[in-house]
């Protein structure tokens, strides 16, 4: 019961779920980059929306079944192909013993989710299973799947066959180009009271140094200052840092937990699963607003996915 990776492509790891509850021993959260489309291809085979899947980044990954299933497969990738023959995204899927299973690279966006209807084997520990590869833990092995590594499943297909199709109003945009809404960081006032407007009147890049851990933005620099190295403080996914250098850096879902420079801003809660759609040469835009505000949007998004996805939290 398994199924079988012929191409691996750039980096595919098993993820779900971010590690909860362990900050304070250095354990980063995790889990998928865009938790959004991982609930919503979980929910077209029956699964929670926080179960393990595939997260396959950026370049073209192949796969082939050995048993009967369900797939569902959400995110930007160009195409899904079965057997050579093109598949809808946001639709259940079924597989039989033998079949190819292509997903094509990501354009625009980064990330695409593939969930199956069987139980996927992984590693757990710390009450997760999601992949850590800089540690080497969870998922496959700790680390990324490789050409010709034969995942388990861990069940058998079971239940009725669910035909489902995700409610187009629910449907992620994916896009080079985004725009993350942001709160003041705990030191947004540091390097000087004007930062945060700075940062938002400015368009950046994502650059080359971009992966799970974090983006360097490239951009006009912003001001920095002696603060620029502090007393290492707590940070999280979403956080923005102010380097020396003046350009900003987005920590992303396997951010260290914690860092010694001046954190300018936060991304919202509601915001941060764009985050794992965003790769080298993407563009962002910051938009800032309230505390208060960003609960208010949490909320009112939450409340839209729900009639579809159950109950479901964005990390």
């Amino acid at each position: 019961m398994s199924m079988r990776v012929l191409k691996a492509g750039l980096q595919t790891t098993l993820q779900g779920a971010p590690f909860s509850g362990h900050r304070h021993l250095g354990m980063p959260a995790a889990g998928a980059a865009d938790c959004l489309s991982l609930a919503l291809a979980n929910v077209l085979v029956g699964k929670p929306g926080t179960d393990i899947a595939f997260e396959i980044t950026l370049t073209k990954a192949i796969f082939e079944i050995e048993e009967p299933c369900l797939i569902g497969v959400v995110g930007a990738a160009e195409y899904i192909r079965i057997n050579g023959r093109d598949h809808p995204h946001h639709h259940t899927l079924q597989l039989n013993p033998g079949d190819e299973i292509q997903i094509g690279p990501s354009r625009p966006g980064c990330r695409t989710y593939l969930a199956t209807s069987t139980e996927i084997g992984s590693e757990g520990l710390l009450g997760g299973r999601s992949t850590y590869m800089p540690a080497g833990l969870g998922g496959f092995q700790g680390r990324a799947l490789q050409d010709g590594d034969l995942v388990a499943f861990l069940s058998r297909m079971s239940g009725a066959i669910l035909d489902r199709t995700t409610p187009p109003a629910l449907r992620p945009h994916y896009s080079d180009d985004h725009v993350l809404r942001v709160t003041p960081g705990p030191e947004a006032n540091q390097p000087n009271p004007g930062i945060l407007r700075d940062l938002c009147a400015t368009p950046y890049a994502v650059g080359a140094r971009a992966n799970r851990m974090g983006m360097a933005l490239d951009g006009a620099p912003l001001a920095s200052s002696d603060s620029a190295n502090m007393p290492s403080a707590a940070v999280f996914p979403g956080t923005i840092q102010l380097p020396p250098s003046g350009q900003p850096y987005l920590l992303g879902p396997d951010a260290q937990t914690t860092g010694g420079y001046p954190r300018i801003a936060q991304v919202i809660r509601a915001d941060r699963h764009l985050i794992g759609q965003m790769g080298s040469g993407s563009r962002v835009r910051f938009v800032q607003t309230t505390a208060e505000r960003a609960t208010e949007i949490y909320r009112e998004k939450l409340s839209l996915l729900t009639s579809w996805l159950g109950k479901v939290d964005l990390w």
